[in-house]
């Protein structure tokens, strides 16, 4: 059974990553739990100490709790039997961190509305929580259907691991899967449609697939710039892509990243 946290706050972004993970559930063995963390305010200020301190604590959690509640209550119809929600006090990243470190999770799930401003997706991507995180990550930018799956090919090495991710989590599922290999060029250069063909690195990686018994439905290569590439990805359900920590802002991967609509799956490198 997968075990995946999912982060919530009381906003649209967290009730389409439940929604998201809710949908996995029906396809995939995995057991949902759920994580909030109240933090201080945004100057870090906690009043007082001891039991002045643990009494203010105790009412943002009840408060906090009570939304995410809400939250849960709206999402009943589509979500299998949620337990009550874990409550967490204190600097989000680092108490959600703690947390999957201590449960052993197998997956991390977040929403991130879909935006085509760089400077938040780039943060998420560098904060401490996901340099550190030990397991893979589902950023969920839009909901949608989990109709088609690809994997994103880079080269046949690591290919390798994010297979062996991508396969911990989805073996024995039947997935519509294509692989896609991404030619990065100047924008309208050249056709940035999907074509049907065949590279020595899409070769192999479908080779591995297929001993595993996930044989990809497409071999494809895309041309184009990254906004090119992102929009003819739209129709997939979720995109498993390979990740290093030490990507740039500016590098065409990321500029990718930022234009995909679709849920991603993270498999660091």
């Amino acid at each position: 059974m997968i075990r995946t946290l999912v982060y919530l706050d009381a906003d649209l972004a967290s009730s389409i990553a439940l929604r998201y993970a809710c949908q996995l559930t029906h396809i995939i063995n995995m057991k949902l739990h759920t994580v909030h963390v109240e933090e201080p305010d945004h100057d870090g200020h906690v009043p007082g100490t001891g039991w002045v301190r643990r009494t203010w604590e105790n009412t943002m959690l009840q408060t906090g709790e009570f939304e995410i509640a809400q939250l849960i209550k709206a999402e009943k119809s589509s979500c299998p039997r949620l337990d009550a929600p874990k409550m967490l006090f204190g600097d989000r990243e680092n108490e959600v961190l703690r947390e999957i470190q201590r449960e052993s999770y197998d997956l991390f799930v977040e929403g991130s509305l879909h935006s085509f401003a760089a400077k938040k997706l780039f943060d998420k991507i560098n904060s401490r929580l996901y340099r550190h995180i030990p397991c893979p990550v589902i950023i969920v930018k839009n909901l949608v259907d989990i109709e088609k799956v690809a994997l994103i090919v880079r080269s046949e090495i690591e290919s390798k691991k994010l297979i062996s991710v991508f396969l911990k989590i989805f073996k024995g599922v039947k997935l519509k899967l294509d692989l896609v290999y991404c030619e990065f060029q100047e924008p309208e250069q050249l056709s940035s449609g999907a074509k049907k063909e065949i590279n020595g690195t899409l070769s192999a990686v479908e080779e591995i697939l297929v001993e595993n018994q996930l044989p990809p439905e497409n071999c494809l290569t895309i041309q184009g710039s990254p906004e090119e590439i992102g929009d003819a990805l739209r129709d997939y359900g979720l995109l498993a892509f390979p990740l290093h920590h030490t990507i740039s802002k500016k590098s065409d991967w990321f500029q990718l990243l930022g234009h995909i609509p679709s849920p991603i799956l993270i498999c660091w490198q």
